[in-house]
């Protein structure tokens, strides 16, 4: 998603016109929850009539016009448009006919009160801004979230002012136009051909989007709905392979809500459009969702892993429909309100359609490791953030919302029950359809059907950062148990929590093991169920599996848990447990090189695709950052030789996933010998085939390997790309694989330029490879440079852009000097902006944990020969 190059959004501000035209005081960039509260309060009933003419070249400027009407309950300030353009770009304003003075400062559009009256109509004629529209010269597509319809055209640019949009947009006459409703009238102009679309429900205004390009087009009828897409694939045989699964699942989501809601699908068209490189995986338009292609068009070997991700992925647009559109968020600070929903009932939705995986380890997979990468850090943040002005809501996305927020929707589900959950739901879309809810009103409405303390609960989950130490104290007497009592230490002694919850303790004891169930409502529980039991081999803290924070073990149980968790029949709690081993290790806890002989002997004998997807995820992390070179070099061999038999005698719904893990850790002679004979087709694996987009992620990794040839090898692939879409990206990201040093750091320097990070898939990619592990030692000259840019990435790029980028500048380094460079610019920008500093902090901390870890461990190796000496 792309951010405008000055994300401004403004409203009623209390300041007024001088005779002369010049303000004696301005509106500041942004707009303040206040400021958004008293527009709220003054303005109703928005429409806009918006025609726009986009030309073929993307170098070309749009000009556009606008209708505007309102109604408006106070006259005595002027009116704010918001409009984030230079002053030229607005060529005149209209008010029944008249022509109304103006004024445009710091992005605004400022109409005199004069001028207002109780149902205002202006006619607005401007070139659009084009910062929030990705322009390609054979397509292009709007992206507005979180407030960057402004960049486009004047608008009341908040989420709390639902309008609605009528739109005509005027293309080349070989593109098609693609908006939230049905065109209902299309007209030949010569070389241009103008669509006009149909006006749309009340919608806010980041939900409001348009497409226009040279796309093919689908539709089919399901159920009696007709659903539309939209793509620009050129490869025939993977949309065939695709197409009905992708309709199928939107189908079946859109009857599952409907069930669970007891509401119709609330708006008039069903349409979605695949898109090349598109900086999310989906975005929730109404009547127009928009995906990255390679989401939804899967290759012809793809994984279980896959098919599920992709299930997830429209199942969670869909839901979005009911939880975000339909009813939305009242300020973006409960942007994670509608995320939780899409993401929790995405689940829901996608079950029944895989009987064969176990769901609640899949719930467990999919979301606590991804929430603990950012809860575990100093950067950590409540689910339900602060946000004073809209400037800086992209800051507000990540894996608190998507990943943490489902796990607490789920303890809410279980505490209230099922029913009753369902009940207070159904209450609340009804209640707010086509407006704007809080979760505060949510909550009211839930704690009518419920008897749980929902206060304590939500400002210690929802209102607080961080996540809990669950530990034990044991005390034994005449080899039994005399006491045992279970409790959390919080992470911020300054706010105490103890995280209700309800979790299960697993006591080990010789042939046997007893399971004890625990409502953990308060800081303390003891445990008087295990009193008098034999002196235990382990206890296991968090043996159900979905209980959530660190469970800190004593050194006996860890050592015995990881003896046997290759051979733990349950697969939920096998899980868990490699969950709780990894985050021992970064924790320093558990020495690294005791966990990877463990986990290379589990990968061998692992049957579930998802603890092997899990596994190889971890094992490559630890292998990478945790181990230094010498230790390294002692698993190597080892690492590259599991994950060669696992991809000759794995079945194929795993197969794809050793091939990418060891195309990444790949370093042996024999190993890149045998991966380039793959890349030329002379070695074929059963059941693997490789696609284009799969040999050309491979040819980057060997050119890493083996810079000599790195340009004879891309250029070979080069020739063979059919794809335009996909030939344009191989040549940005190729600059930053091959050549020498010198070369890339150039390319680094060119992306400090706006033009050149456009295309931000492109430009994470190229980062993949100038920060790649084997590089690590000569790019981490780029640390410093790549954070004095954090301020401008966010401000022009999209909501994950800043977070993205730290992570491919800062994932795979472990060095000292890395991290005294982050230290370094810490200290020096002492008052940096909070949000950016967590950021950087979120994305920096495992580089400040490898350091630990190697200290700790190594350091000790290093003194013991050095003793020996």
């Amino acid at each position: 998603m792309m951010f405008s190059k000055h994300v401004v959004v403004v409203g009623f501000f209390l300041f007024g016109l001088s005779s002369c035209g010049t303000h004696t005081q301005g509106p500041d960039i942004g707009i303040s929850k206040d400021l958004a509260e008293l527009r709220k309060n003054q303005i109703s009933e928005v429409s806009y009539n918006l025609d726009l003419e986009i030309p073929k070249q993307s170098k070309l400027p749009i000009k556009g016009s606008l209708s505007v009407r309102f109604v408006l309950k106070d006259k005595s300030q002027d009116l704010i448009l918001d409009f984030d353009g230079a002053d030229s770009l607005v060529y005149n304003v209209i008010s029944n006919g008249n022509e109304v003075r103006f004024e445009t400062l710091n992005g605004h559009l400022i109409i005199p009160k004069q001028y207002l009256s109780d149902k205002c109509a202006f006619d607005i004629e401007f070139n659009a801004g084009d910062q929030a529209l990705n322009r390609k010269d054979e397509f292009m597509y709007s992206l507005f979230v979180p407030a960057n319809a402004s960049s486009c055209f004047p608008v009341l640019d908040q989420p709390n002012i639902k309008g609605r949009y009528k739109l005509s947009l005027t293309v080349p006459n070989n593109w098609t136009a693609f908006s939230n409703e049905s065109a209902i009238d299309t007209v030949e102009l010569g070389s241009n051909r103008r669509f006009t679309f149909a006006e749309t429900p009340p919608i806010s205004s980041y939900l409001f989007a348009f497409t226009a390009g040279d796309f093919k087009s689908i539709s089919k009828t399901l159920g009696g709905r007709e659903y539309i897409m939209l793509h620009r694939e050129s490869d025939s045989l993977k949309v065939n392979r695709n197409v009905e699964v992708i309709f199928d699942w939107h189908h079946r989501s859109m009857t599952w809500l409907e069930d669970y809601t007891e509401i119709d699908y609330p708006f008039n068209k069903f349409g979605f459009v695949l898109l090349p490189s598109f900086q999310f995986g989906g975005m929730e338009h109404p009547g127009a969702i928009f995906y990255k292609a390679s989401s939804l068009f899967l290759e012809d070997s793809h994984s279980l892993s896959e098919k599920k991700s992709r299930a997830r992925l429209i199942a969670h647009e869909t839901a979005h429909m009911w939880f975000g559109d339909l009813v939305t968020m009242d300020w973006f600070n409960d942007v994670w309100l509608k995320e939780v929903f899409a993401n929790f009932m995405a689940a829901k939705i996608t079950q029944p359609g895989f009987p064969q995986i176990n769901h609640d380890l899949q719930f467990l997979l999919s979301y606590y490791p991804g929430a603990y990468e950012v809860d575990r850090t100093q950067g950590s943040h409540p689910i339900q953030q602060p946000l004073n002005n809209l400037k800086d809501a992209g800051s507000l996305y990540g894996n608190i919302i998507y990943q943490k927020s489902p796990v607490v929707m789920r303890m809410l589900e279980e505490n209230m029950s099922e029913e009753s959950f369902k009940i207070g739901i159904r209450e609340y879309l009804k209640k707010f359809s086509f407006g704007n809810a809080t979760w505060d009103d949510l909550v009211a409405i839930m704690s009518e059907h419920t008897d749980y303390n929902l206060d304590v609960w939500n400002d210690q989950w929802v209102r607080s950062a961080g996540m809990p130490h669950v530990r034990y104290n044991l005390r034994e007497r005449e080899d039994s148990i005399s006491k045992f009592t279970l409790f959390t230490v919080s992470n911020d002694d300054r706010n105490p929590l103890w995280w209700p919850q309800k979790l299960k303790v697993e006591v080990g004891i010789p042939d046997s093991s007893v399971l004890v169930e625990i409502d953990k409502s308060f800081r303390v529980a003891e445990v008087k169920e295990v009193v008098g039991l034999p002196s235990p081999n382990y206890i296991f803290n968090n043996a159900g599996g979905l209980g959530y924070g660190y469970f800190d073990m004593k050194q006996n149980s860890r050592a015995n848990l990881l003896k046997s968790v290759v051979y733990e029949p349950e697969p939920l709690k096998r899980a868990a447990i490699w969950i709780n081993l990894h985050e021992s290790v970064i924790r320093g806890k558990l020495d690294p090189e005791d966990l990877i002989p463990v986990q290379l002997s589990g990968l061998s004998k692992e049957g579930d695709a998802m603890i092997i997807d899990y596994l190889l995820k971890s094992l490559q992390h630890i292998y990478l950052i945790y181990l230094n070179d010498n230790s390294r070099s002692k698993y190597t061999s080892r690492f590259e030789s599991v994950l060669v038999n696992k991809l000759v005698s794995s079945g194929p719904e795993v197969r794809k996933l050793f091939f990418d893990a060891l195309k990444r850790i790949a370093k042996s002679d024999n190993t890149v010998e045998l991966l380039n004979a793959m890349m030329l087709n002379e070695v074929e694996m059963e059941g693997l085939v490789l696609s284009e987009r799969d040999r050309i992620g491979l040819a980057f990794e060997l050119c890493v390997r083996n810079s000599l040839d790195s340009e004879r090898l891309i250029d070979s692939l080069l020739n063979r790309v059919n794809d335009e879409d996909l030939k344009s990206r191989l040549n940005f990201v190729k600059k930053a694989v091959v050549g020498d040093h010198q070369e890339r750091m150039s390319f680094f320097e060119n992306l400090k330029e706006v033009k050149n990070r456009n295309n931000e898939e492109w430009v994470l990619e190229a980062l993949e490879y100038i920060h790649h592990p084997l590089r690590v030692a000569e790019s981490q000259t780029l640390i410093a440079p790549s954070l004095e840019l954090l301020v401008e990435i966010k401000q022009t790029g999209d909501i994950f852009f800043p977070k993205r980028w730290l992570d491919r500048t800062l994932g795979n380094h472990q060095s000292a000097e890395a991290l005294d460079a982050v230290k370094q610019f810490l200290y020096k920008n002492n008052n940096y902006p909070v949000d950016l500093k967590n950021k950087i902090l979120q994305s920096s901390d495992h580089l400040f944990r490898s350091v630990n870890v190697r200290e700790k461990w190594f350091k000790q190796e290093l003194d013991e020969k050095v003793g020996a000496l």
